[in-house]
């Protein structure tokens, strides 16, 4: 049995540096927004140097470089005590407003019922899942213009011979002051051979790193490595619905995703040639046939690389670009096992050097609220476990949400009731007062008894909504408890002002049910009898 151990680190940049984009004009050099796991590799393999013909040197770079037994992903900004991830590929935000922070899911939608409304991608390239709140965020990015020229000339020119004397050129370059989370993967059966490599790693690799190129156009591209406590996944924490990490096992019929979290380079096992399209041919393959594809939505990069001993460029490839995801439907049930092997293995090539990571999600969400990350919400602590003090600050959060959606709905309903049949203000008093007197369940109960007396029940069942409803049958659906979740649409209410998580926020709604059937009915009655006092209301009794 294979056994995987995950090394978190953090790199934190104390100069700018330029982790160069393949492509892009050839006078300028556009930078990556992460740094890539063949960083540290590289590393790696610059400590171990050249092993000559040395036998055991040469098995311990296969070991830790080549072989396959370790892993180095990518380092993605650390934010808020969290590795963020690529910013899924099917998030859409609304073409014309600067930035709400309701974002639409495009894998939600089915073909006959795709949103109407003008979208456009979203900026932010990477997004915190796994969190309480997750955040969207963009690392800070610098863009500096150099020249070189002709001092009697004042501009760049070609010789005969075509070399270019002189020119101008743009490079962009990640801030100074940034932090990013990357992790190494170990695989081995043995957990002994897992301590052995992990303390090698560490004795290899300095405090500090260089990363990038262009040190001396003044890029340092310093950065310090920290070490973070091992763990048994890439990808960890809980998440809200529609961007929850799957902790469980995957029951049959059910919808989830898989999201890429790292470029993905697939290729074809009938013609042998790189052909992203196979993918989902591939994982399919991996998931043993036990689900079917509903969806999907994907972007694509090409991939190089540069190999130094050689002094040669890789081979171009292109691949599926991460934050590329597939919605699938689960024909049989998939075990919490089966899906952290595939996870842990990965899928398609150059997996050593961070290629092909992915994580399983829940099913997608029409609407998620995704706030733009600012320094204001690195102060909310968002990971670990909540304390005492955050969940009485959501619950007082909710209560109030709570509140204020019953008395703006009491005044909505109680509109609805035909003004000549509305009660008389002697019976709306009564029920008032019973709704007052007692704690919330018994007043229910009272409640739902004086209901069936006969004067009440008379004048109740005259006073009917436009829909044909009567005010003694709607006051028994809220007594009921479930349409009182359809008053407070307990979905949209939960996602926009949790704090902790969607289900602590549903958790304060179900506990305060009793509390709010009594205030809706209660909001209800003094409109109408506000409606009784005035010349358009009735008799005014």
């Amino acid at each position: 049995m294979i056994h995987y151990r995950y090394l978190p680190y953090t790199l934190t940049l104390h100069s700018s540096a330029i982790i160069t984009a393949p492509g892009g004009d050839p006078n300028s050099s556009a930078t990556l927004s992460y740094i890539p796991g063949t960083t540290l590799r590289g590393a790696i393999a610059t400590a171990l140097g050249d092993p000559g013909d040395d036998i055991a040197r040469k098995q311990e770079f296969h070991d830790l470089v080549l072989g396959g037994k370790v892993s180095y992903l990518n380092a993605y900004p650390f934010l808020m005590n969290r590795r963020s991830l690529p910013t899924p590929v099917s998030l859409r935000m609304p073409k014309h407003e600067p930035e709400p922070s309701a974002k639409t899911d495009l894998c939600a939608f089915e073909q006959e019922d795709w949103p109407g409304e003008e979208l456009r991608p979203i900026g932010e390239r990477f997004l915190v899942i796994g969190a309480a709140r997750p955040h969207l965020y963009h690392p800070n990015v610098s863009s500096r213009i150099h020249n070189q020229r002709d001092r009697q000339k004042g501009r760049a020119w070609k010789d005969q011979d075509g070399n270019t004397q002189g020119a101008v050129f743009t490079f962009e370059s990640l801030d100074a002051g940034q932090m990013f989370e990357g992790v190494i993967q170990l695989r081995h059966e043995q957990h002994e051979e897992l301590d052995r490599i992990e303390k090698r790693i560490k004795e290899l690799l300095d405090n500090t790193i260089l990363v990038g190129r262009s040190r001396r156009a003044g890029y340092g591209g310093m950065a310090s490595l920290a070490w973070s406590e091992n763990r048994s996944r890439e990808v960890v924490g809980d998440g809200i619905d529609g961007l929850r990490v799957l902790n469980r096992g995957i029951a049959e019929n059910e919808r989830f995703r898989i999201l890429l979290t790292s470029p993905c380079i697939v290729r074809n096992q009938n013609t042998g040639q790189i052909d992203p399209s196979y993918l989902e041919e591939e994982m399919l393959r991996r998931l043993g046939k036990k689900a079917e594809k509903i969806t999907g939505c994907w972007s694509f990069e090409v991939i190089g690389g540069f190999n130094r001993k050689w002094r040669l460029e890789l081979p171009q490839n292109l691949a599926v670009s991460a934050g590329s995801l597939m919605v699938f439907k689960a024909t049989q049930a998939l075990s919490f096992d089966e899906m952290q092997t595939i996870e842990c293995e990965g899928i398609g090539e150059r997996k050593a050097e961070g290629f092909g990571r992915l994580v399983f999600l829940d099913a997608p969400s029409r609407r998620i609220s995704l706030p733009v990350f600012s320094e204001s919400s690195s102060t909310i602590p968002i990971s670990g476990t909540p304390t005492d003090p955050v969940f009485v600050v959501e619950k007082r959060i909710v209560q109030h949400q709570i509140a204020r959606t019953i008395e703006e709905k009491g005044v909505v309903l109680a509109a609805q009731f035909a003004k000549k049949n509305l009660p008389k203000n002697s019976l709306i008093g009564r029920l008032r007062t019973q709704l007052r007197g007692s704690d919330n369940k018994t007043a229910i109960n009272t409640l739902k008894i004086w209901l069936d007396g006969k004067h009440a029940m008379d004048q109740l069942k005259k006073c009917t909504m436009r829909d044909g409803t009567d005010l003694r049958s709607w006051m028994l659906s809220i007594l009921d408890g479930r349409a009182m979740l359809d008053v407070l649409n307990v979905d949209v209410l939960s996602q926009r002002y949790n704090v902790i998580s969607v289900e602590s926020a549903k958790s304060v709604i179900n506990n305060e049910i009793e509390t709010s059937v009594v205030k809706l009915i209660d909001a209800v009655l003094a409109a109408m009898s506000i409606r009784n006092n005035t010349q358009e209301g009735g008799d005014g009794q």
